[in-house]
């Protein structure tokens, strides 16, 4: 007999066998998702449905999907700094050339950020 993807636990009820499924009623899945979260569980829905419907069914998925979203952002504006350190503004009263600067550095903290913890799965 082969072994079920997911392991669930079912309860009797008017003759029939139920699974326990725990729907979360958790305020963190009434908040809006942001842009990071968002391309986390796109990427866990496709790429590793079964894991997707995993943490769907035991209620942890908003909640994980949340905390990829607050980090990415935190870890964004960590190596950002980090990267300023390196290779400061330049040093010059054109405003367009250190926005050009800025927006370089955070679109490869992005990057790395993307590729070590918003597509990774959970």
């Amino acid at each position: 007999m082969e072994k079920p993807l997911v392991e669930l636990n079912y309860t009797e009820k008017d003759g029939m066998m139920l699974p326990n499924i725990q729907v979360s009623n958790n305020q963190e899945n009434d908040r809006p998702l942001g842009r990071y979260g968002r391309l986390a569980l796109e990427y866990l829905r496709e790429s590793h449905p079964q894991r997707y419907m995993t943490l769907k069914m035991d209620g942890t998925l908003m909640e994980k999907m949340h905390q990829v979203n607050e980090e990415a952002l935190k870890q964004i504006e960590a190596l950002t700094q980090q990267m300023l350190q390196k290779k400061p503004m330049p040093d010059t009263e054109d405003t367009l050339e250190r926005t050009k600067h800025l927006n370089s550095l955070r679109r490869s903290a992005e990057e790395i950020v993307l590729r070590d913890l918003v597509l990774k799965p959970r």
